[in-house]
């Protein structure tokens, strides 16, 4: 009768582990969903985004220029410009999706993005600091980092 009971709670136990194992809770974005494990890889927050930095020019128009192309993430993720110089930003749409529109919140700017098409995005960044970027779930943010 011991031996039955110890199979029986081997069973139970494994039942137990493979069922906890089937669904895992996601950590990623900020949606904590869960999901199967099996599926991870074909969730686009469950990307690694290497930090990336880009600086603006100046165009022969006097204004700061960049270009973010938008492919699972914002490339670069940071952007480095000049307090009080119009900024002239392309925004590089390579998906459709929710990151089809890019929104500078501390700027007051939000802007549709074509797909597969260059947008442009302008205003003038008045005040110094880092500043986020996003879309309008906040799944992909980038930086604007502003110095005087």
């Amino acid at each position: 009768m011991k031996q039955y009971t110890f199979y029986i709670t081997i069973i139970i136990l494994s039942i137990f582990i493979a069922s906890a194992n089937i669904y895992a809770q996601c950590s990623m974005g900020s949606s904590g969903h869960q999901h199967s494990a099996k599926n991870t890889e074909s969730h686009s927050e469950h990307k690694v985004v290497t930090p990336s930095k880009g600086y603006a020019f100046i165009n022969d128009d006097g204004m700061q220029e960049a270009t973010i192309t938008i492919k699972d993430s914002y490339h670069p993720n940071t952007i480095i410009v000049k307090k009080g110089i119009p900024l002239h930003l392309n925004f590089d749409l390579q998906e459709e999706g929710c990151t089809a529109t890019v929104s500078f919140k501390d700027f007051d700017v939000k802007k549709l993005l074509t797909p597969f098409e260059i947008t442009e995005v302008e205003f003038t960044p008045d005040i110094s600091g880092s500043f986020t970027f996003a879309c309008p779930m906040n799944m992909i943010e980038g930086t604007l980092v502003v110095k005087e």
